[in-house]
């Protein structure tokens, strides 16, 4: 029979990062795992008491493979029961602890399991499809996964824009999601999930209230379409837990009965499988992975890493686009990311797609002087990209605008010291000549440049109150909070920490001296002995120095002294607890 005191033992001998692991796997309620509070843990024999408990037994069985469940439930060789070893569910020999077989015994789904397979062993993977059949599949897996990547790439703009903010109370708003579907091209419905995926993956992180783009995000929307597809099934395939994993290499290529898969897989685990096998299924047929439920071979070597077959599929970028006389601008096809990023900075998209088409306008014109960008800078961009050269309409209103906003730039001093302003040479006289901006004490190191020790974001207001086109560089914006405050992030610890604050909280109750922490620990032993009515074997030091063990079922410990029944001789017998030597269980 294992007691809660046999747990207790091993949990204090086993080392701190082991049991740090044991803890955290566990997944032990907040309030036990807390500093304080009634449910709180104080010593190993109340981590002993929660590990037992049903809940907590239960919830470490759902997460147990079938050939360890199977062990656990017959017995089996300790190589089988190593997972369960590792959550502390049996011992290093194998022994499977009471509380844990009797809820085995008692589970619905592990009482019918049948050892050898039986009729729920899963079934041989369906015959792959022929040339023909995996090529259309593979297209329209690839068409499938450039329609969600661009969806994603359209959200991160928006997140990089400050467009996305949380409610207080978690989540965005349907009028938000309602427009950001119209600014993405997608239902509303599907905002939600796109921007969950996002936060999973790390691309972006709405922890602040206000979303932010991660560096991982920033990197991604750059990156060209292959490499986007690849390290976008990358970081989800890495957000999976190890059985979902176990349970997709079981199926092969047949992603439609992935819950049974899990359920045979994993007979304990349906209230936290099942739903996660059939999240995972819907994610792979957005990703472009799987066509009507069947892996594609671009799928299976997306996974295994391998970006080759994805750039073949993908279809081909173009380097050169259509510039119109009403100011628009069309792609005939995709553009590398690179090229879409440069075109954004003077135009926005209108209709994302294979066929994307932009719009330049006033504003988009502006937008660009206000973000530092000269009317070279634009004009080079649009030469660079335009297949037809740029048409007069457009270079006249590049002109009217550079003219009215940006034609003068503030940027930062050399070294991040002061300001640099630049701009044509007239204009810079008149600057330098001017009245009220004589307190800026000009130096003109050349004759398109005046520098001033004062900083650039006073430099740019002088200017703009004298009504000269002045443009400040987003390098040289100072940090500006605006909007209503974010969401908060609850405090919280992760599993892994708490379980590191729980171990060393544990380690400092039983070192506190030398004899004490012993006494203490024996003391619990009976304690625990005399609310289960067990019988224990208790060694007591006599007078003359040598040792004898007595059988007793403890009744009391209060006042130093254990009080419980002799089985042995049937006799009450009180015994000095610092007389004590050891306590072992006689179940």
């Amino acid at each position: 029979m294992t007691t809660t005191a046999d747990l207790a033992a091993r949990l204090r001998a086993m080392p701190d990062d082991a049991l740090e692991r044991l803890v955290a796997a566990r997944r032990l309620p907040t309030a036990a795992l807390a500093e304080t509070g009634p449910q709180h843990i104080t010593d190993f024999f109340d981590l002993a008491e929660a590990l037992r408990t049903d809940d907590a037994v239960d919830a470490a069985v759902e997460h147990l493979p079938r050939a360890t469940v199977l062990a656990l439930r017959d017995g089996g060789a300790v190589d089988a029961l190593g997972p369960a070893i590792e959550l502390g569910l049996a011992d290093e020999d194998g022994a499977v602890d009471d509380a844990v077989a009797a809820r085995v015994a008692a589970h619905p789904d592990l009482t019918t399991l049948d050892r050898s397979g039986g009729p729920d062993r899963p079934r041989p993977a369906a015959p792959g499809p022929d040339a023909a059949d995996q090529d259309r599949a593979r297209a329209t897996g690839a068409e499938q996964a450039f329609s969600t990547m661009t969806v994603l790439a359209e959200l991160l703009r928006a997140v990089d824009a400050g467009d996305v903010r949380e409610l207080v109370k978690g989540g965005i708003g349907t009028p938000l999601a309602r427009t950001l579907g119209e600014r993405i091209g997608a239902d509303a419905e599907v905002v939600p999930g796109r921007l969950e995926l996002l936060d999973r993956i790390g691309f972006a992180d709405p922890d602040t209230g206000r979303w932010v783009l991660t560096d991982a995000g920033r990197t991604w929307l750059l990156a060209s379409w292959p490499d986007r597809w690849g390290s976008l099934v990358s970081a989800w395939s890495g957000t999976l837990p190890p059985a979902v994993h176990e349970v997709l290499a079981l199926a092969d290529r047949d992603l439609h009965d992935l819950v049974p898969l899990g359920r045979w897989a994993y007979p304990a685990g349906a209230r936290w499988l099942d739903a996660l096998l059939l999240e995972v299924a819907g994610a792979a047929a957005s990703l472009g992975l799987s066509v009507d439920g069947v892996l594609t071979d671009t799928g299976r070597a997306l996974l295994d890493g391998d970006t080759g077959p994805a750039a073949q599929d993908l279809p081909g970028t173009v380097d050169r686009v259509y510039l119109q006389h009403d100011l628009t601008v069309i792609a005939p096809g995709p553009l590398a990311p690179v090229d879409d990023d440069a075109l954004r900075t003077v135009a926005v998209l209108e209709a994302p797609g294979l066929a994307a088409r932009y719009r330049i306008s006033e504003d988009t014109l502006r937008a660009a002087f206000h973000a530092g960008n000269s009317r070279d800078d634009l004009l080079a961009v649009l030469e660079r990209l335009s297949a037809t050269g740029i048409p007069q309409p457009l270079a006249y209103l590049i002109d009217q605008v550079a003219g009215r906003n940006g034609s003068i730039v503030v940027d930062r001093g050399p070294g991040g010291v002061g300001t640099e302003v630049r701009g044509s040479a007239d204009q810079l006289d008149l600057v330098g000549v001017d009245a009220e901006l004589r307190q800026l004490a000009w130096e003109r190191p050349d004759l398109t440049t005046l520098t001033t020790r004062y900083p650039p974001h006073v430099v740019h207001t002088a200017l703009e109150d004298q009504r000269y086109p002045a443009v400040l560089t987003t390098a040289a914006r100072p940090e500006t909070h605006h909007g209503p405050p974010g969401r908060r992030s609850p405090a919280g610890r992760s599993p892994e920490q708490a379980a590191h604050a729980l171990v060393e909280r544990l380690r400092l109750t039983t070192q506190r001296g030398d004899a004490e922490p012993e006494q203490e620990w024996l003391g619990r032993q009976i304690d625990l002995a005399v609310r289960g009515r067990t019988p224990i074997r208790v060694t007591v030091r006599m007078p003359d120095g040598s040792e004898r063990p007595f059988t007793i079922v403890p009744t009391s410990v209060a006042a130093g002294r254990v009080r419980g029944r002799d089985t042995g001789v049937d006799v009450e017998r009180t015994l000095p607890l610092s007389l004590v030597v050891s306590v072992e269980s006689d179940a």
